[in-house]
């Protein structure tokens, strides 16, 4: 099931409002070289991809949402948009970097989805590609202040005027077997978008790795 702030147009013009230029998105455009191929997978309205295409040969950027896309279409054509599921894509092409921003690992609901995102990206990264996804930690439980009166916060629509947003939340499961599954490795856990290294007590799980490659002798 597909959140209605992703399939009505009247509530996607306020996404981008509400999910401007964030840190992780500088620290996501650090892993980009200019001769890479890119997949942004849950691109949503398009904010990193656009500005990502500057920086690189090429991106196919993804997202369930037609809504999304049709916002996305509007800030470039230079990405390839494609709409299509996190966990039943299929190009017929292999990237040097696939990423998830955003927490959009986490809006996929069933253990099965998520492996089979998994082994998408598995199946759509080269041999030395990167990749990068974040998720947030199950051990500090954050969510639970994600409630309205927790969450509460307001940001300007050149429109409407102050608009009223907040969050509501769900627990995730661990994801560590799932990647072991799908035959993927991590060289990097970080606990934050300032790339310290993870503990228990930090609020994100910020995956960076690779294709678990395995040398025949």
């Amino acid at each position: 099931m597909i959140d209605k702030l992703y399939q009505d147009l009247n509530l996607v013009q306020f996404y981008d409002y509400d999910n401007p230029w964030s840190e992780s998105y500088d620290v996501i455009s650090n892993f980009v070289k200019i001769d890479d191929s890119v997949l942004d997978i849950g691109c949503g309205t398009g904010t990193l991809a656009s500005e990502l295409i500057h920086r690189c040969k090429e991106i196919y950027a993804l997202d369930i949402s037609v809504e999304m896309l049709t916002r996305a279409k509007e800030k470039t054509s230079n990405v390839n948009w494609i709409h299509a599921s996190a966990s039943s894509f299929s190009f017929n092409k292999k990237f040097d970097f696939i990423f998830l921003s955003g927490h959009s690992f986490q809006t996929l609901l069933t253990e099965n989805d998520r492996l089979k995102l998994l082994k998408n990206i598995e199946n759509h990264l080269k041999d030395d590609g990167t990749f990068v996804f974040d998720s947030r930690n199950p051990l500090v439980q954050e969510w639970t202040t994600w409630g309205e009166k927790e969450s509460i916060r307001y940001f300007k629509h050149p429109n409407y005027g102050i608009i009223k947003a907040w969050n509501d939340w769900e627990g995730k499961d661990e994801i560590y077997s799932l990647l072991d599954q799908a035959e993927l490795s991590v060289k990097h856990l970080y606990g934050d978008w300032q790339l310290n290294p993870y503990t228990d007590k930090s609020n994100e799980m910020i995956f960076v790795g690779s294709k678990r490659i395995i040398s025949l002798k």
